[in-house]
């Protein structure tokens, strides 16, 4: 494959890591903030009710969710911290080869 092909390959690649990390991300979310008002109604109000929000999504990267101690909560929150890595990484790596072709390193 010629660096052109490279280059697609690896956009394609990270907007779809990203697109299946915002799916995760979607479903788990709405899983977690139900059993978040159930059960931890405090953390609930911190992160705040919207899916997008830097507090919310930090909190998936960073895995606050452990700090609960929740073994429920656990095996829900794992699954948005993945989707969280997931558009983290996927978009990150889709930008970089843009860049990186847009500036013909590696034509």
């Amino acid at each position: 494959m010629n660096a052109s092909a490279w280059h697609q390959f690896i956009f394609t690649g990270g907007l779809g890591v990203a697109v299946a990390g915002l799916t995760t991300y979607i479903i788990a979310w709405m899983l977690v903030a139900v059993h978040l008002r159930d059960h931890h109604p405090a953390e609930h109000a911190r992160l705040g009710g919207f899916l997008f929000a830097p507090r919310a999504f930090g909190w998936y990267l960073g895995a606050g969710w452990r700090r609960l101690r929740d073994r429920g909560l656990n095996a829900l929150a794992l699954l948005g911290s993945i989707g969280a890595w997931g558009i983290a990484i996927g978009t990150v790596s889709a930008v970089v080869v843009k860049l990186l072709a847009s500036g013909g390193i590696g034509a």
